[in-house]
Order: structure tokens, then C-alpha cells, then sequence
């Protein structure tokens, strides 16, 4: 079995012989599970494979976005298109936003997205500028009878497929340059290069986890007030894309 994965792994082809070494091991695990072997060979087989290269979420560069703005805006699937200005507009991760209820929208003002869909496993506020508004409301009169927000035109009452806004990127030719989580790394740069706003303002829009500790403990407030003020620099600049 290590010769069999080996081989695969000496063609360049490390993520294949990784995935036969996984198929190899539920063969197996399947043999144990009906109680024809106590235990199997091919347990830890990966290990002797290099490790996979990770993928890396590509990203257009910032003087390529107003074209994939304008693209995206030209799209003519509605709720493909709307999904990933929404995914722009608020850079959010693409489960989150895939799951985006009616419900979860308070106060025509804020997104709550509960903690169950974070990845840091605590709720997470999103402001809403005037754009992301009137992108809504032009769901709300094609979804606005669903639970969610970007309900699916296949299943009823289930959201669009965790591919619906990739293969939308892909249609609009940026397969291998854009990824939906592309477009965290595009608000990251801009924010961070251009805005003025400090990195903890960003980083906590971000969701991303605080890795000092004692920064957390003094970052109860969540520097809301900032993010609100920020979160419509970031729409007014996304806005200028799509009008010039």
C-alpha cells in the first residue's frame, strides 16, 4: 500500500495520492466496522506522503476590482449577482453569507449573524450601509417570502449551493484570480492601505480572533461606532467602482 500511494505521489500528484490513501483507509474501516478485522494496515497510510500544498484564496489586485465590480453587476442570474455584492459589500465568510436570514437584519441597521456560523463561535454584527439597503430590497422582492435571504431556485426553503457565487466568478472568467473569500483579502488591503480606519477596527469587522489577550479584554465595546463609520467608507468606495 505505501509503494501504491508512492507511486501516485512521484507523478506530482501529492492531493490524488493523498485521497487514495484516504479511499484505501475506508475500505478498511469498513471491513472493521463489520467486525471482519480488529484493526488494518492502511491506519495512518497519509503519513508517508508529503503534506498537500495549501490552496491559496486568490484575489484580484486592487486596481482589477472596479472591472470584476462591474462584471459582477452585469450578471444576469439576480440572486447570484446580489449574493456576491452582498459578499462584497459586507466581506463576510461565504457560509455566513449563504445563510443570511430575514430574521438575523434588526432595525433596517445591522446583520446579527449568530454564533452557531461563526467561526469564532460568537455572534457577529455586520452594519448596513445605504448600498447593501438597497440591495436587499431587490431581494426581498424576489426572497422576500423565503427564510433566507438568498433562498435557492432548486429546493424550497433551503439557500443557494456552497458553489452558486464560486462558479459565478467562474463564468465571469476569474477562475484561479477571484474566490468569494477573495473578497475578505480585497476589504483587508483597502482598509488597511487606504482608509485611515486602525487595524483593530478592521480586524474586528474581520471576525477574526483577537490574539492578544489583554487587547481582548479591553476590546468589550467591539469598537462598534468605528466599524459603523467604516463599513460606509468602504461601501462609498466600493460604490465609486461601480458608477465610474
Amino acid at each position: 500500500m505505501v509503494d501504491i500511494v508512492q507511486r501516485v505521489q512521484s507523478k506530482g500528484i501529492v492531493e490524488t495520492a493523498h485521497r487514495v490513501a484516504m479511499h484505501m483507509r475506508q475500505l478498511f474501516d469498513y471491513a472493521v466496522d463489520l467486525g471482519e478485522l480488529e484493526n488494518h494496515p492502511a491506519l495512518g497510510l497519509s503519513r508517508v506522503l508529503s503534506a498537500p500544498k495549501t490552496k491559496s484564496m486568490s484575489c484580484v489586485d486592487v486596481d482589477d476590482a472596479k472591472v470584476l465590480l462591474q462584471a459582477i453587476n452585469g450578471f444576469e442570474s439576480p440572486v447570484t449577482k446580489y449574493g456576491l455584492l452582498l459578499v462584497a459589500y459586507t466581506f463576510v465568510r461565504s457560509s455566513e453569507m449563504r445563510f443570511m436570514k430575514w430574521s438575523e437584519i434588526k432595525d433596517k441597521s445591522f446583520w446579527v449573524i449568530p454564533a452557531e456560523r461563526m467561526k469564532m463561535k460568537k455572534p457577529h454584527v455586520v452594519p448596513l450601509s445605504k448600498s447593501v439597503l438597497k440591495i436587499l430590497k431587490a431581494l426581498k422582492s424576489i426572497n422576500g417570502d423565503y427564510e433566507y435571504v438568498l433562498q435557492s431556485v432548486y429546493k424550497t426553503n433551503k439557500p443557494i449551493s456552497e458553489n452558486t457565487m464560486l462558479d459565478g466568478l467562474y463564468s465571469l472568467g476569474y477562475r484561479h484570480k477571484m474566490t468569494v473569500h477573495g473578497f475578505r483579502s480585497l476589504a483587508s488591503t483597502v482598509l488597511n492601505e487606504k482608509s485611515g480606519f486602525s487595524h483593530d477596527v478592521i480586524e474586528r469587522q474581520l471576525a477574526h480572533k483577537e490574539r492578544d489577550a489583554v487587547r481582548a479584554a479591553y476590546n468589550r465595546a467591539e469598537y462598534l461606532d468605528e466599524r459603523i463609520i467604516m463599513m460606509d467608507w468602504w461601501s462609498d468606495w466600493l460604490d465609486s467602482l461601480l458608477e465610474n
